[in-house]
């Protein structure tokens, strides 16, 4: 009989045993539900984030394409006015040049020229 309760204490041992680790299992499996809840929790905060932030970056690019448009149609604008400007200072200059071309052509010796030159009006920017 005495084996036969050594056999018994040893299989209770071995219950105990296997009932302390299923507990100690149960509240592991416990503290791993906790926390693969706290990084979901988390995962979707950060995936909140992302989308926020894409969305932000896709407003700053619309913005960004809307400036570069303004801004090339500005500079558009300002190049039309400069080429006008130039197409007024260049016949400008070609009128100056006419004058000056003429004075410099003529031979000032021939009185007739002399008389043609200062009876011609000097062209002015009025019409500019």
């Amino acid at each position: 009989m005495a084996d036969e309760q050594s056999i018994v204490s040893l299989l209770e041992e071995r219950v105990e045993l296997a009932i302390s680790t299923v507990q100690q299992l149960r509240t592991e499996k416990l503290e791993l539900e906790a926390e693969i809840a706290r990084l979901n929790s988390d995962l979707l905060q950060r995936e909140a984030q992302i989308q926020d932030l894409e969305d932000r970056n896709s407003d700053l690019r619309e913005e960004l394409d809307a400036e570069r448009t303004a801004t090339s149609e500005e500079r558009a604008e300002i190049r039309e006015r400069l080429e006008g400007l130039m197409e007024v200072l260049i016949a400008s200059d070609e009128g100056s040049e006419d004058e000056i071309n003429f004075e410099v052509e003529h031979d000032e010796s021939d009185a007739e020229t002399v008389e043609a030159e200062e009876s011609v009006v000097p062209r002015g920017f009025a019409g500019i």
